[in-house]
């Protein structure tokens, strides 16, 4: 019965992560409810013969969720880290206070750079004015956000100097942290908000999502792992969001690993 239980569920949850709806943190969790429910649903839909062997004890201990993650050899990574043991690059901490959730769903780019300029003069400007800057220049659309090309030329407006690269690394970014710069990456959401790893612990290749973020820091842990800290506004979590290494990597690689280097100017014009 528990082979068929997690077939059904099998089906169910491969229809549901084949879409190519973006799989924000809210939805993962309506996903990972809905799953429950339908094993539920699944469960007592059985037939009493079929379940006359399996005893409530066991039936109350199957966690469908935990099961069917080894069935398909998902791994899900730990991305906690302690922030009060922080001694790598950048200011993560410092510069939590500057993050803020856009409300735009495509005004990621534009509030990146919103907050890092608020970050360098202190000045802050509502989101729905920076996208009314962008989208006079031609810099920011609000149905498909901002082309790469385009990230930083807002910072360029506000009298920030920036610098694009395409097929940087992690040394870039850490060079650039050492300095006091700011990054935007641009990269795939669905990796770093539900990353996976198979079998081997590789990273498991989600449907693309453009996003940019905010990178603050790059803090090596205890065992060894690398964590890249995020300021992600398209995370209501997102403040000192973090992403392991591997799957920062393998999100950042979909986008040509895309990088904006901000540095903090002599001079700024005022919003």
């Amino acid at each position: 019965m528990i082979d068929d239980i997690l077939r059904s569920c099998e089906e169910w949850f491969i229809d549901e992560f084949n879409s190519d709806d973006i799989l924000s943190p809210e939805k993962m969790d309506m996903q990972t409810e809905s799953l429950l429910s339908y094993s539920d649903e699944v469960i007592l839909d059985t037939s009493d013969s079929s379940v006359e062997n399996i005893s409530i004890e066991e039936l109350s201990a199957f966690n469908i969720v935990d099961v069917f993650h080894q069935l398909l050899d998902w791994v899900i990574p730990d991305n906690q880290w302690d922030v009060g043991e922080f001694d790598g690059f950048g200011n993560p901490v410092e510069n939590s206070q500057f993050w803020q959730q856009q409300r735009g769903q495509s005004s990621c780019a534009v509030v990146a750079q919103t907050s890092v300029f608020e970050s360098i003069t202190g000045i802050c400007i509502p989101e729905e004015k920076a996208c009314e800057i962008a989208q006079e220049n031609g810099w920011f659309d609000p149905e498909i956000g901002t082309r790469p090309s385009d990230v930083g030329k807002l910072l360029n407006e506000l009298g920030v100097p920036t610098e694009q690269k395409y097929n940087a690394n992690l040394e870039d970014i850490a060079d650039a942290l050492e300095k006091g710069d700011s990054v935007i990456v641009g990269l795939d959401a669905n990796e770093i908000w539900n990353p996976m790893r198979d079998a081997n612990s590789a990273p498991i290749e989600q449907t693309n999502a453009g996003h940019a973020v905010w990178v603050t820091g790059i803090n090596t842990q205890a065992d060894g792992s690398v964590k890249i800290i995020l300021n992600d506004s398209g995370n209501p979590n997102g403040k000192m969001a973090s992403v392991d290494a591997l799957d920062f990597l393998n999100a950042w690689e979909d986008y040509s690993n895309f990088l904006v280097v901000a540095d903090a100017p002599e001079q700024t014009i005022s919003a």
